[in-house]
Parts: structure tokens; sequence; C-alpha cells
């Protein structure tokens, strides 16, 4: 019951930030924006997650974990009406900073809400079910998108995540765990003991792949399928939406897959084929495309459940969750704000698919880093 509360919390914060990439070629045009312009928003929202996340140890050091997510879930809501209100582009930019600000401090005190209620030879799978959150995000918001764009302004869908947000807040109040529970703040003992670590930098830098491959590349996927092979905006949310249902079941299978065959040698496989199929939709004709649209997220998702069993080794258990903090918004900054910024500016100039093919030879070199990741201290070999 926990683990699916949790899940069902990480789907709506998820689902609140990727719902703009099914409306990015909707804002364009209502706002007159380039696509570099509007890739900038992915930007601007990334650099607001990783300012929060980053020093969402003090928040939960003195809220704890349960009110630390009941926070996010509020700020959450708010920044979806503000941003629905929006009068003018300026307050949405900061709409969209004050949102990654809100989506941040959720996750260090989720994953390590889950880190206390499983033990470690089940981190793999809990943190497989966590990851169906994203996953079911990425299924349904362009679903939605489709289904309302061709009667109703952009607007008017960021209010239905704003109100389930809402509700599921209140939920959690009253049935969730972890009030008990509090986060470690980062003093700059466990800052200078994490930059030490060459680990540490690895992982950001996987991270970033891991994210590029789904974020990063979900994030700019309806806008090429519109701009590049011509297909409508209703279309193009309905294949990438539809694309996404098999990646349900693969997320548990990355988990399987971790505790199984071990964190690196899932993590290396998983980066060198998302990254193979993520060059190959930026080169395939458009006879072809929806084949790689397809499978290139069912390889991307299988990433995260081994990459977090991973990561949860890095640091000593006390500051779990701010190994966390540091990691995950440096690597989303790369991998879900500069990439989808840089692959949009490529698009201006005409070369879109070029973009994309960068993209995959990135992801895809990290097959070759995984396997200088040590733990901290050396426990376990994966």
């Amino acid at each position: 019951m926990s683990l699916l509360l949790l899940a069902a919390i990480f789907y709506l914060n998820f689902f609140s930030r990727i719902i703009f990439a099914p409306l990015l070629p909707a804002m364009e045009e209502d706002l007159g924006l380039s696509h570099g312009q509007a890739g900038s928003f992915f930007l601007i929202l990334s650099c607001g997650y990783f300012a929060a996340q980053a020093g969402s140890g003090f928040i939960s050091s003195t809220l704890g974990h349960k009110r630390t997510i009941l926070l996010s879930m509020l700020a959450i809501s708010a920044c979806l009406l503000l941003m629905s209100l929006a009068p003018s582009l300026a307050v949405l930019r900061a709409g969209f900073a004050l949102l990654g600000m809100a989506a941040g401090i959720y996750l260090p005190s989720g994953i390590a809400t889950i880190s206390e209620l499983f033990t470690p030879a089940r981190w793999g799978r809990a943190y497989g079910v966590h990851e169906l959150a994203p996953n079911l995000a990425f299924l349904t918001a362009p679903l939605l998108a489709a289904l309302l764009l061709p009667r109703l302004p952009w607007q008017y869908a960021l209010l239905y995540p704003g109100a389930a947000t809402l509700a599921a807040a209140l939920f959690y109040a009253l049935f969730g765990q972890g009030a008990r529970m509090r986060g470690v703040p980062p003093n700059p003992a466990h800052c200078r003991l994490l930059l030490r670590l060459s680990s540490f930098w690895l992982m950001v830098l996987l991270f970033a792949m891991g994210i590029s491959g789904t974020l990063g590349v979900y994030s700019v996927l309806p806008t090429f399928l519109v701009s590049v092979h011509h297909l409508s905006e209703q279309d193009a949310g309905v294949l990438v939406g539809l694309s996404r249902t098999s990646t349900l079941l693969s997320a548990l299978l990355g988990g399987w897959l971790a505790d199984r065959f071990g964190s690196r040698r899932t993590m290396a496989m998983v980066l060198l084929l998302t990254g193979i199929a993520t060059l190959l939709l930026g080169l395939a004709p458009t006879s072809s495309v929806r084949i790689w649209v397809w499978l290139q997220p069912l390889l991307a998702v299988c990433f995260f459940p081994a990459a977090f069993s991973l990561l949860a080794g890095i640091g000593p258990p006390m500051i779990r969750n701010v190994v966390v903090s540091l990691t995950v918004p440096l690597a989303f900054v790369i991998g879900g704000g500069m990439v989808p910024a840089l692959v949009t500016r490529m698009a201006d100039r005409g070369a879109f698919g070029q973009g994309l093919v960068l993209t995959g030879l990135f992801i895809s070199s990290g097959a070759l880093l995984v396997h200088m990741v040590r733990e901290y201290p050396p426990a376990r070999q994966a």
C-alpha cells in the first residue's frame, strides 16, 4: 500500500512536468515562439528542479519526509494553476521555474522513504514499482493532450493534474507513512565527501544519459514528429502516448534485471541499446519512424531501477537522501534541460534529426563508464 501510494504521488509529480511536451506545438503557435524558445522552458524547469532538490535536505530535516512530500504536492498544484492563468511570457517562465522547484523536493524524500520500508535485497524491485509512475505519466500525458487540444486551449490541460495533485495530497496526509523519518541537510562535510568521489561524478553523468534517453527525447519528440514528419498534433500525441504502453512492463523488467544480473551490467546494456535506438530515431524516414518511436522508450526506462539501486550504495545510509538530492538534480539539468534545449536550437537551424543523433551517441557512451563506478564503502559487486 505504501509503495503504491508513493508511486501514485510520483506519477502526478512527473505528469505535471512532462505534460508540456505534447502541449509544446500548441504553445509555440499560441505564443509565437520558435522551437528553441519553447525548448528553453525545459531548461528553466530543470534549473528550478536542481535548485530545490539540491537543498531538499534542509526542508526534509526540518519537516520530515512526509511533510516534505505534502509540501511538494501542494506547491505543484498551485504552480499549475498559476501557469494556466499566466498573463505574459515572463510569468509563464517564472511558473516553469517554480514548478521545477515544487517538484524537485519530492524525490530525495520518496527514495529515502522506500529505502527505509524495504530491505536492500528488495530495492531493485521496489524502485521498479516506483518507476512505473513516470512511465505511466509518459503514456497518459500525450493522450490527455491529444484529447483536449482539438477542443480546448492548452492552458486547460494544466487544470486536471493540478486538481488531481491537490486531492492526492489530502489522501497522503491521512494515510501516508514516513512521518517520523527526517532527512539530513547537505552540510559541508557531506558535500566534500561526495564531491571527492569519482563515482559520484560518474553517477551524475550516467543519470544524465538515462534522463536524456527518457525525458530528454520525450520532451522534443512531439514537436519533432509534427515539424519534421508532418504529423498532426493530435496524431503525434496519440503515437507518443501509445508507444509508452509497453514501458510499464519494461520498468518492472528493469528492476528484475538489476536484481538478477547486477546493476552495472544492466545499466551498461540499457544505455548502449537506448543510444542506438535514439540515433536511429533521428535518422529514420517517415515510413519507419514509428518503429523507433515505439522501441526507444521500451529500452530507455529499464535504466532507472538499476541506477537507483547502484546510487543507494554510493553514500552511507544516513546521508542517502543527500546523495540523491545532489546526483539527480545535476543530471536533470543536463538530460532534462540542456539536451532538449540543444536539440531544439539545432531544430531552428534545420538539424532536428542530427540533434537526436548526437543525443544517441551521448547516451551510448555511458556503456563504457558504468563499470568504473565504485560503491562507498565497497560492499558489493553488481
